[in-house]
């Protein structure tokens, strides 16, 4: 389980917490792309990216010239913060009207990836990204390790919050006229689309081809 420390404690709505490591790591594992809050000169930043999890650790890596990923790689604090959304929750007052959702927050102090862990954890986003293709792509270049920075945040101090289900409507709003329920949406993986150059004789592999399947 997690440390549900203060800042970490879900307060709104707090029954929708949970602080199970399966839980959230469930949700990490689901997603790929956070965001990321810091304080740069005294002034807020938040960042979209990539990440990846793996055991108590979630990565990050981009251009060793980032702002974030020094501020990290320095030992700095960070909030991470991740979101998916399952469905829209119409109810018969606008008040009540949510979303069906699951996420996570973390907080913690970045630190850099051991040098001898960095290849297989470079190798490690390739794979979250696109599973399988990691064994096809060629070796990483000197140059390219060298411009790559790759830190990480432990998963210690976090909550995962949820929502699902029906809307909650005031019971005074149940003989409504107005329709109520759910809007499920869902992500969708559309055929590939080849590169403009790829040579033609090069076959769609079948993690591509069922790439759909894995997520």
């Amino acid at each position: 389980m997690s440390r549900a420390s203060k800042r970490a404690k879900v307060r709104r709505n707090a029954g929708r917490g949970n602080y199970e490591r399966s839980v959230i790591t469930d949700i990490l594992d689901a997603n790929q792309i956070c965001h990321v809050g810091y304080v740069e000169e005294g002034e807020p930043r938040i960042i979209p990216t990539l990440y990846m999890r793996k055991d108590n650790y979630v990565y990050l890596h981009g251009n060793r010239q980032a702002a974030l990923l020094k501020h990290l790689e320095a030992g700095g604090l960070a909030c991470f913060s991740v979101m998916s959304v399952q469905g829209v929750v119409v109810a018969r007052s606008g008040f009540h009207c949510s979303m069906n959702y699951r996420s996570v927050v973390l907080f913690g102090r970045g630190e850099p990836v051991p040098k001898d862990e960095r290849i297989a954890i470079l190798d490690g986003f390739v794979k979250a990204l696109v599973p399988g293709h990691e064994a096809q792509v060629r070796a990483h270049t000197a140059q390219e390790i060298h411009a790559t920075t790759a830190v990480r945040i432990p998963i210690d101090e976090a909550s995962a919050k949820l929502r699902d289900g029906p809307p909650i409507d005031d019971e005074s709003d149940l003989d409504s006229s107005v329709w109520a329920g759910v809007i499920p949406l869902q992500t969708r993986v559309l055929a590939p689309i080849p590169s403009p150059n790829l040579n033609a004789d090069i076959p769609l592999p079948d993690y591509i081809s069922n790439y759909g399947k894995t997520l």
